[in-house]
């Protein structure tokens, strides 16, 4: 249900990692779970509540609610970034330089942000 991002830069690579091993823990979000398909109706948070987007570079990905059995229906990249996350089932569709492997997870990262983000009708 956490989750965080971070990058680090240095010299020496240990202390690369380091640097964002803080970042990460410092950068922590809880994601919203649920099962937000309308295929599915179980009561289990297995997937994510609701339709959402994130971006970054060229990157957008976009996830949907997906029921139960279904998996990660992803690259690599997202699979690990929803899997650290404790998603099961999400379909996900992306547009860009999804190569860009930083931008990749990055943009699947701000999806999972946006779980915690509620619109109410007009207001922002």
């Amino acid at each position: 249900g956490y989750i965080g991002f971070g990058q680090g830069k240095d010299a020496q690579v240990g202390e690369a990692i380091k640097k964002a091993i803080v970042s990460a823990k410092i950068n922590l979000v809880k994601v919203r779970r649920g099962c937000g398909s309308w295929e599915c109706g179980c009561s289990n948070p297995h997937s994510i509540p609701m339709l959402v987007t994130g971006n970054a570079g060229s990157v957008r990905v976009t996830l949907r609610p997906a029921p139960q059995g279904i998996g990660l229906v992803t690259g690599d990249i997202g699979k690990k970034v929803l899997e650290l996350a404790g998603i099961r089932d999400v379909w996900a569709q992306t547009q860009g330089q999804t190569r860009t492997t930083i931008n990749y997870a990055k943009a699947t990262f701000n999806a999972l942000k946006a779980t915690n983000m509620i619109r109410l009708g007009g207001m922002e």
